[in-house]
């Protein structure tokens, strides 16, 4: 099975139960989080944080995008923003 980059095949992926699936990916990228949140604490690795914060940011985006009637998925998406640019802006201070 050949991987085509750039095509925009991951909308598709919310056509069939689309919370749920949303939610597992979700419930993955929490544990990533959290281990990245760890080793930023431990090591500084802030880069690694906001990396995986703006990977649930574009998986919350496509499903916003997907499902706009969502109301719950779009204040998490404004909270998840605030995050991302606090962390950036921690990443940005600590260089």
């Amino acid at each position: 099975m050949a991987l085509s980059l750039g095509t925009p095949i991951e909308v598709r992926a919310w056509e069939a139960n689309d919370r749920q699936l949303y939610n597992n990916k979700m419930a993955l990228l929490q544990v990533i989080r959290d281990g990245a949140g760890q080793r930023a604490a431990q090591s500084g690795d802030v880069e690694t944080l906001c990396l995986v914060l703006s990977i649930g940011v574009d998986v919350t985006e496509r499903y916003v995008q997907a499902k706009p009637k969502d109301e719950q998925i779009r204040k998490r998406l404004k909270g998840m923003r605030k995050d991302l640019l606090s962390c950036l802006a921690l990443m940005q201070k600590s260089r």
